[in-house]
């Protein structure tokens, strides 16, 4: 047993106890068809996110309290993560409002390579939201400047005039003391 050196009551959760290495995890499949695949476009906070099913429908989706606290560790529910979610079936959905589901299993890169080769489905969908989204994030990272021509021409002419004092500070040579300085320490 490994000993809980940091101490607290967060680290002892982490214990070697309480972990479940020796288990390989078995990636849980839809055996219902109320039990769909789903992507996550939005995570509104509040145990609550927005997610696209394979079906096309738009569902609010309700993270239940297994996947919070030590739960969350391994099951982190963020944008473009890939879920299996249960249909309430039960509950009549209002105009203009989103049908509720609940979070079932949350699925990791690996176990996304192995439903794409078991079940057979449309993954299209997925796929696609997941590129364009890495794509919106590459074009959100690069810098863009929008200037007019004489905003352009005056950055131009400060770059210039920063390299003109860089290569002349570098040239200043230390100048002789002039005979009639005065040095402090004399006095």
């Amino acid at each position: 047993m490994v000993k809980n050196l940091t101490g607290g009551n967060k680290s002892k959760g982490m214990a070697r106890k309480n972990t479940n290495n020796d288990k390989e995890k078995i990636t849980r499949t839809s055996v219902n068809e109320l039990e769909v695949y789903a992507i996550v476009e939005k995570y509104h906070g509040n145990k609550m996110c927005d997610v696209l099913c394979i079906d096309g429908e738009s569902r609010l989706c309700h993270i239940r309290g297994k996947f919070s606290g030590k739960g969350k560790r391994d099951n982190t529910v963020a944008k473009n993560t890939w879920v299996l979610v249960g249909i309430r079936d039960y509950e009549t959905v209002k105009d203009g409002k989103k049908a509720n589901c609940d979070l079932l299993e949350v699925y990791n890169d690996k176990e996304k390579e192995t439903l794409k080769s078991t079940v057979k489905a449309d993954w299209s969908l997925f796929t696609k939201m997941e590129m364009a989204n890495s794509f919106n994030e590459v074009v959100e990272e690069s810098v863009f400047q929008f200037m007019d021509k004489t905003t352009e021409d005056h950055l131009n002419l400060m770059k210039a005039s920063l390299s003109i004092d860089k290569e002349n500070s570098s040239k200043v040579e230390e100048q002789e003391p002039e005979e009639d300085w005065i040095d402090v320490n004399d006095i």
